[in-house]
Formats: C-alpha cells, structure tokens, sequence
C-alpha cells in the first residue's frame, strides 16, 4: 500500500510532536516536556505496509534523554545508543537531563546510525562539558559504518583502553568536547589516539568557530597515550580551532604521549585551521607587521587555527605519502596568544616523504602574514622536511612570537630541509615571505642531497620590517649537493654567525639580490657576527650574485662584524659578481664589514671575483668600498683567484669617496697563480 500525501503530512506532524522536548544544540528534556528513555513514536506506516522507497523516506526521528550516570538500564548513555542504533531513525538526538561521571562496566556500542549526541543540553552548560563518560578501561565511543553525518558534542571521553573517539563512517562532527581530560580540565588519558581517523572516514568537521570569535576552543585533545588527533588514509576533513596538548585555555602542556597530529598512510586534502583573519568579537583584522612597518600593528590571533603544543614529539606529523594537506593560522610550540613557549618535544611540523603539502599564511592580496602558522618554541626544528618534494612554505614565523616582537626560539632550525626532498619554496612575492629568526640554530638549513630549493622574501635573524631576532648560527646553510639552489631578495641580518653559508659539497647555489648585515630598507647597520657570506668546505660552481630585478638591486653584504664575503678552505670555482660589499644598497654611504671586504683563504682555487661585461644590464663588477681592512685580500695558500674589473673603495657614481681602510687589493705571500686585471682602486 503505498501512503497518501495526507497520511504523510500526519506521520511528519507526529514526529514533530515527538522531538518538542529537545532541540539538536540546545535545550533538554528537564527544560521541557519529559521524555523517556524510549519515546513512544506513533507513525501510522507499518514495514509490512511501505514499499521500502517509501519507508525510506518516512523514517521517523527519534529523540532519547539520558536521565541518570549509570552504566546500563532504563535512561542510560547504553541504552540511548541502543536505541537508536535498533530504531534506525533517519534523524536521532540524544541528549542529557544530568550532569557528572559515567563510569563504563563494558564497552560501550558502536554507533550504526547518524545521531547526534549533544552534551550541550546537560542542565547548566556554559560552554564546557558537564557530562564524562569514563571509559574506564574500556572502548571509546566509536563511529560505525552507517552512522555517517553523527555528531559528538560537549562531552568528555576519557580512559579508554584505545582511542577515545574512533571515526569508521564519514562526515562525522566533533565539537566542544574534553578528549583525554575529565570534566576539571585535568589530564585522564585515553591509552591509544585522542581521536582515531580510519580510511572509511573522509569529510569530518573536527572542530567548529561558528561565531569566528579569536581565542574559540572547539575541542581539547591532550593527555592520551598515543597521537592527539590521527589521520589514516582519510581526506577532506577540516581539523579547526582545537586545543591539542595544552590545557583548555592554552597556559601550560597535558602531553600527548606522540605527536599532536599524524597524518598519514596516504591522507589528502586536509585543511587544518583556517584563512579567516578578523575577530569577530572585534571586528579587527590581525596586522601584525603593522603593514610593512608603516602604521601601529594589530595582533588577532587566527580564529580557525588551532594550538599544537606540548606533545611528547612532533607537532604534526606528515608522512607516509600524505599529499594536499594545508595549514592556515595554527600556532604550534606556543601559548594560546603565540608568543611563550609550551614546547614540542620533537619539531613543530615534521614531513617526511610526505610530497606536495603546504603551509600557508596569506595570500598574495593580504597584508603578510595575517593568518600565519607560528611554528616556534620547540625542542627540535620548527619545521623539519625530509624527502619530501614540492613543499610551499609561504607567510610563517619560525622562532619568534605571533606578536612579531618576541623570541620564542626552536632548539633547532627555524626550517630544516634535508634528505632528497625537492623543490621547496619558502616564501614567495611580497607578502609571501616567512621570518625565521631567534633560532638556536640557523634560520634555514637545506642538507644532504635536497634540491630545488629556493627561499624567497625571508627575514632570517630579524624580526618583520623590525630589529634583530638572532639565530644562533646562520642566518641560512646550505650544504646540500642538489643544486639548484636560491636564495632571492632576502634579508639575512643579525645573526649570531654568518649571515649566509655555503658549505659541505655544495653547488648550484645562486644567491642574488639579497641584504646581509643591513636593516630591510639597506640604509643602516643590523650586523652579523662573523662573515656577510661564507663560502666554505668544498663548495663549488656557485654563484654568489644574480640581475634579477626586484624590491633590493642588487647583493648588499655590507655591516658585518666579519667580511662581506669570505671563500675559504677549498672552495672553488665559485663566480662572484655584481655585489656592493661595504656600502649600503644604493652604493652612495660607507656601511662598513668590520675585517674587510672579500677575503679568499687557503686553498681556496680557482675562485672569480667581477669580471669583463659589455652589457650594462649585466655587470659583472663588484663594488667593494668603505669596509675596514682591505677591499680585497688574498691570502696566504689560496691560489688562481681572478680579481677583475671590480670597483674597490669607489662609490656606485664611480667617484673616489668611499675608500676602504686598507688597501684596495692584498696578495698574501704564498697566493699563486693570480690574475688580478681592469681593477678601478681607490685610495691606499
């Protein structure tokens, strides 16, 4: 018998009738008509009466109060999802008539069928959970096939014997509740995940900002046994506004006992945080290089972003082949506000053969950096890549505050690159670029056999448009044999070290145009404490100077408390051309390298400095002028070291003022086979 429109009509009325004590998100059976645990729902259509077409589309909603903390029985969690596992309801709502601890004797059900489990309608619910369910050894609630569309909401999970919320069905929400923490906010570890992720789950919304308010807690996910949040061949999710590691308000660590976040086997286009960059509340949108320096800076912390921090390893894990996965505006080795340390105890993002994943902070349309991933204070890198090809890294901090003011330094690198990875673009066209400063280490170290690598618009060693933040060594080492390697309108300034160095076996290195030793404008000094630029090891065939046209003309190494530029130990074959050592970027006022100007070591061969040019749009002259000590020096034990053409102790007019307090060139006793020729000198 197929049913009338008319019969219909009363089916929907008495369905809604059933679900008047209870909304989805708000409101309880307490606050309305009571319910029993098992509504009686009167449909008027019997499954021997429906074809099933129809009896798909009329299956009733069903709505069940949870009335006590019991285990089992009448009015219990259990039976609850008894219920509407057994009812097979096309919309199903459970919600809690009381607060306190559920105490599991067993496991509880697997889910089968959507439902909402909404711990917000507990009596007194301000917008932390009121109602625990205490595994107490046993499983966690888990996501079943057939429960796609479910929602978790407002509860705590705690001690599990696995993980505390396992997804197996899709486009499952979890919001507002305490995973691994009971309702005091203290820690109560489920042994395994905080959240488990399996392949048959994709689409998941694992934290919610409705309102787009900064400083939102979504869920907490710390204390547990295993990772915070795992993703295992899983795609499509949005993982937002969290807390994973920390307390809920951000102030201190409660451990994972792996990484905040594993992502892997595979997984896909996840999006974790967000681009949104306006506190709602405030109306005010995060500025927090007050528009390239030029009016006073706003700081709104990322609303979508979440807070990774205080985990027993990483921050997040990438590995296993996960690819198109994005961070926006997550803040990772901090506190809530971003700028003090609750450290990782490995690297803040670690991605290991894990190709074509990014880490984004604006667009090319923003103001830089507005919803920036901060990846400072912890115990290894800030981020770590390791065989892992076509990683963008564009609008981050590694190592200073969110502020843009504070040092919250990595133990390690700001950015390590290392194994065979390929192809990774830090940075990119204003506003694109990251800052990697206040490091223990370098800024950026690119090692083994990576290639490709370009990093594009970094201020390495200070902090955005601002002073110096140093890195404890350099401001970026390169000592990987993959070539292909640039360094392009940076600026590399106020490190403890080097500026920049390239070492190791290194070749195929371009480094041009880039600031080292001078602010971001090249007009005063921001020195580093050893050498502008080292070349070092057997670094070969690389190139330290470049004509492509940008926001600074040309290489300045100029400032520092080293030399502009030194090539030492074996380095060879390296060309050198159209840099300013000693001057700042325009050529026109002394900004002195504190030992001289170029310096060529000991076994150093074969090395070009200038050369001939016809083309005025590509010089090959050096403007070495207004250092301390000589303009040029080759020293004792290096050997054919071309010098020619360049300009030393002359300003960019080509006028005799900008001396060098030395000589302009110095040949060390036992430097041979030199070819020193066209030189324009002056004055000594």
């Amino acid at each position: 018998m197929i049913v009338s429109a008319l019969r219909l009509r009363h089916v929907l009325a008495g369905v809604a009738i059933s679900l008047a004590g209870a909304s989805l998100m708000s409101g309880c059976a307490s606050r309305g008509t009571p319910m029993s645990a098992v509504p009686a729902i009167t449909t008027g259509v019997t499954p021997a009466s429906a074809t099933s077409e129809s009896s798909s589309r009329t299956r009733p909603a069903i709505a069940v109060a949870v009335t006590n903390v019991n285990d089992a029985g009448v009015g219990s969690l259990r039976t609850a999802i008894q219920t509407v596992n057994t009812r097979q309801a096309s919309r199903a709502v459970i919600t809690f008539a009381v607060t306190g601890t559920i105490a599991l004797a067993s496991d509880l059900p697997a889910i089968t069928t959507p439902v909402t489990i909404d711990g917000s309608t507990a009596p007194g619910y301000a917008g932390r959970p009121l109602v625990e369910v205490n595994a107490n050894g046993h499983a966690g609630v888990v996501f079943e096939t057939g429960s796609d569309g479910s929602k978790l909401l407002a509860l705590a999970i705690c001690r599990a014997k696995s993980n505390g919320v396992t997804l197996d069905a899709s486009s499952i929400t979890l919001n507002l509740n305490y995973i691994g923490l009971s309702l005091k906010g203290t820690a109560s570890g489920n042994v395994a995940d905080g959240v488990y992720v399996s392949a048959r789950s994709s689409n998941n919304r694992i934290g919610i900002n409705r309102l787009g308010a900064s400083g939102t807690v979504a869920n907490v996910i710390s204390g547990n046994g295993g990772n915070g949040l795992s993703l295992h061949t899983s795609s499509g999710n949005v993982i937002a506004a969290n807390r994973i590691g920390t307390d809920a308000q951000g102030n201190f660590a409660i451990a994972n006992g792996q990484n905040g976040m594993w992502i892997t086997a595979s997984s896909s286009s996840n999006e974790i945080g967000g681009t949104r960059f306006v506190d709602s509340a405030t109306h005010q949108a995060n500025n927090p290089t007050g528009s390239k320096g030029t009016v006073t800076p706003v700081f709104v912390v990322p609303p979508d972003g979440n807070l990774i921090s205080g985990n027993a390893k990483n921050g997040i894990l990438i590995d296993a082949g996960s690819q198109q996965n994005v961070l926006n505006g997550n803040f990772i080795g901090t506190t809530a506000d971003g700028d003090a340390i609750i450290a990782n105890s490995g690297d803040g993002v670690r991605i290991v053969k894990a190709a074509n994943n990014s880490l984004i902070g604006c667009k090319f349309r923003n103001n830089p950096f507005v919803y920036y991933n901060v990846m400072s204070g912890n115990l290894g890198n800030g981020l770590h890549i390791t065989s892992s090809d076509n990683v963008i890294v564009q609008g981050n901090f590694f190592g200073t505050g969110a502020n843009n003011s504070t040092v919250v330094a990595n133990n390690g690198d700001g950015v390590l690159i290392d194994g065979s990875s390929l192809n990774t673009q830090v940075g990119g066209v204003i506003p694109l670029g990251n800052v990697s400063a206040g490091n223990v280490r370098n800024g950026i170290e690119v090692a083994d056999t990576a290639g490709g690598f370009i990093t594009f618009n970094t201020f390495g060693g200070l902090l955005a448009f601002k002073g110096a933040a140093p890195n404890g060594n350099d401001g970026l080492l390169i000592t990987a044999t993959g070539g292909n390697q640039l360094a392009r309108t940076n600026v590399f300034s106020g490190n403890t070290n080097n500026g920049i160095e390239i070492g190791g076996d290194a070749s195929g290195v371009t480094i041009g145009p880039d600031i080292v030793g001078l602010s971001t404008k090249g007009d005063s000094l921001l020195p580093n404490g050893n050498d502008g630029v080292l070349v070092d090891g057997t670094a070969h065939h690389n190139s330290i100077g470049d004509y492509y046209q940008s926001v600074i003309p040309q290489n300045t190494f100029s400032g520092n408390l080293g030399y502009g530029l030194a090539l030492v130990d074996g380095a060879h074959d390296n060309q050198v051309f159209n840099n300013f050592v000693g001057v700042d970027v325009i050529g026109r006022l002394a900004l002195s390298n504190q030992q001289g100007g170029i310096y060529v070591g000991s076994y150093a061969a074969h090395n070009v400095i200038g050369g001939a040019s016809t083309d005025p749009k590509t010089p090959k002259k050096n403007l070495v002028s207004g250092n301390v000590g000589n303009g040029v020096t080759l020293g004792n034990g290096s050997s054919y070291s071309s010098v020619i053409d360049n300009w030393i102790g002359l300003n960019k007019a080509g006028k005799f003022n900008l001396p060098n307090s030395g000589h302009p060139i110095v040949v060390k006793p036992g430097s041979v086979h030199n070819k020193i020729s066209g030189n324009m000198t002056c004055c000594n």
